[in-house]
């Protein structure tokens, strides 16, 4: 007998905004937490891309394989991902459109928010902690090099 697979409903703009509100405010805590830590991993998360619709918890799952690939110690790594989707939980009543309006497709963009968020934060003489990511800028001329090298 065939199974027959449940019609995908569309989510509505209000769930949308919750998931990348709450998928940004985890990704923003766990830069912060990881910041000072140096892997290999990181790398591999610098370059990660999602979709309007990808969860907090699945973004977190695509971290959390990047440190499993990579042989990480996982009890400091689950310790900051259970953190940083705590965050997620706590800080997303008070600021769900703040964070909506600043979701991401892309580790590299949210990379870029967080630097911006420093600069407020701090004025412009003030750097972020260097170390466990790399700066935003770098990133975003590595990815500019990779599409021109892909363009005909």
């Amino acid at each position: 007998m065939d199974q027959v697979c449940p019609e995908i409903k569309p989510k509505s703009p209000q769930e949308l905004a919750y998931i990348e509100a709450r998928r940004t405010a985890f990704i923003a805590r766990f830069i912060v937490l990881r910041e000072s830590r140096r892997t290999r991993a990181h790398r591999k998360i610098e370059q990660m891309e999602w979709s309007r619709e990808t969860t907090a918890e699945e973004v977190a799952e695509m971290f959390r394989q990047a440190f499993i690939e990579n042989g990480d110690n996982m009890v400091p790594v689950e310790r900051d991902i259970r953190r940083a989707l705590a965050h997620a939980d706590r800080s997303l009543n008070h600021f769900i459109k703040e964070y909506a309006s600043r979701a991401t497709l892309n580790f590299i963009d949210a990379l870029c928010d967080y630097e911006r968020s420093n600069q407020l934060l701090f004025g412009e003489d003030e750097e972020p902690k260097s170390g466990g990511w790399r700066l935003a800028q770098e990133l975003v001329r590595e990815r500019e090099k990779k599409r021109k090298n892909r363009e005909p």
